[in-house]
């Protein structure tokens, strides 16, 4: 059973450069401090929201073992991943390392 409190949906998938752009720019930049690497324009980020709170987390997508990362971050959280966000994220990530 689940023993993490709250659920991350997925909102939206977009490179950095349009959510510098955005009211996630903060989330974006607080990402990238966090693991303390450049941005750029062409990186592709995974927005969360935690459902019941404020919060919006930003997640670099770089290859299938992000997947992982963001699972294990939102641990970290006391958050868990919801199902077809998974999902999504999984058919993503698998799109994105096929088209090279």
């Amino acid at each position: 059973m689940n023993n993490c409190p709250h659920i991350a949906r997925l909102i939206t998938v977009l490179s950095v450069e349009e959510g510098l752009k955005s009211e996630l720019a903060d989330s974006i930049r607080v990402r990238a401090s966090i693991e303390n690497r450049p941005l750029k324009k062409e990186d592709t980020v995974a927005i969360l929201h935690i459902l019941g709170t404020t919060s919006y987390q930003a997640f670099f997508l770089d290859d299938k073992n992000s997947l992982e990362t963001i699972k294990s971050e939102l641990k970290k959280m006391g958050a868990s991943l919801n199902y077809d966000s998974e999902r999504i994220l999984e058919r993503y990530l698998e799109r994105k390392k096929v088209q090279g």
